[in-house]
């Protein structure tokens, strides 16, 4: 097995030891979530929103993925004979 060195900054490696869990290795870490289905909550987790940020941030996906629909729905009226 191959070994690579990343350099992070002192803050990354704080924020990552964190997020990590106790009984597993960085290693361990990043594969656990480069496999997992981050959400939306995940992130902001991750990148220290605060609540109200967190809320206008969810609010705002709901609003895209909402608008998205309409225009994938009116694209394929527009399809259909």
């Amino acid at each position: 097995m191959a070994i690579k060195t990343i350099t992070v900054t002192e803050d990354a490696y704080e924020s990552i030891k964190r997020l990590k869990n106790t009984d597993e290795s960085f290693s361990q870490f990043f594969l656990r979530i480069s496999r997992e289905k981050m959400t939306v909550k995940d992130l902001a987790g991750a990148i220290k929103l605060s609540d109200n940020e967190y809320a206008a941030l969810k609010k705002h996906t709901k609003e895209l993925r909402k608008k998205a629909s309409t225009d994938m729905k009116e694209r394929l009226k527009k399809c259909m004979f």
